[in-house]
């Protein structure tokens, strides 16, 4: 699924992300370019530098529409038309 952050997302807003996909037991990963990061990692999501409108893929594996769901209802990000 690919997303738009909402805000930059560093130190709480990672945090945040971190709780949320660590709740999952599926294998979560954030990609922007090039680069990819673990989703429950913090310090792979802070070397990611996501800003506003920066097109994030998220990539669950195996596939969770839940993982959808609680993504875009946390406001970190919103749904994005690629």
């Amino acid at each position: 699924m690919i997303v738009k952050a909402t805000a930059p997302i560093f130190a709480d807003r990672a945090a945040k992300l971190v709780e949320l996909t660590g709740s999952f037991q599926e294998s979560i990963y954030l990609k922007k370019g090039d680069r990819t990061a673990d989703g429950k990692s913090f310090l792979g999501i802070i070397a990611l530098s996501i800003y506003p409108d920066d097109p994030i893929e998220i990539v669950c594996d195996p596939p969770s529409t839940h993982l959808k769901e609680k993504i875009l209802s946390s406001g970190l990000f919103a749904s994005c038309n690629v």
